[in-house]
């Protein structure tokens, strides 16, 4: 794959069997609903291409279709959600600083259909307050900016 572009990386299978092969530039694993632990090689960097999926609903209320929502961590309000997202955020950077993870991915930013994992509702209304949203805002800018320091 990289005759085709040589600058970018390649990613086998995101989270799949093939990601077992070691080959690619990446040691790509989802684990939900906490951040697992990738291991880079000499050749591979390491990632969590998918992790989170924390859901907070009222049942009724925002949904796509009523009593279908599906989450990989349901928490009972908003407030509990800040605090386990900002938990995984302090996993990530553990990891990040023992074992060298470089990359993660948070699953999913929005709510779609019946997943109500996301930090928007279905009908794009707020789930968090102005307090929340910077709590999680300075969690997300704390782990970029220990990053390049």
């Amino acid at each position: 794959m990289q005759q085709y572009d040589p600058s970018r990386l390649v990613d086998t299978n995101s989270g799949g069997p093939a990601n077992n092969l070691h080959v690619g530039d990446v040691n790509d694993i989802h684990s939900y609903p906490y951040p697992g632990n990738p291991v880079p090689s000499a050749t591979q960097v390491a990632m969590v291409g998918e992790f989170g999926g924390i859901g907070t609903y009222t049942a009724g209320q925002h949904e796509w279709a009523n009593g279908q929502c599906h989450t990989y961590l349901h928490v009972n309000n908003a407030t509990v959600y800040t605090s386990t997202y900002i938990g995984m955020l302090a996993t990530v950077t553990k990891n990040r600083d023992t074992t060298g993870l470089s990359y993660c991915v948070y699953t999913q930013t929005t709510d779609v259909e019946n997943e109500c994992d996301g930090m928007v509702n279905m009908d794009r209304t707020a789930k968090f307050t102005d307090a929340e949203v910077a709590a999680i805002k300075a969690a997300n800018l704390a782990l970029t900016v220990t990053q390049n320091k």
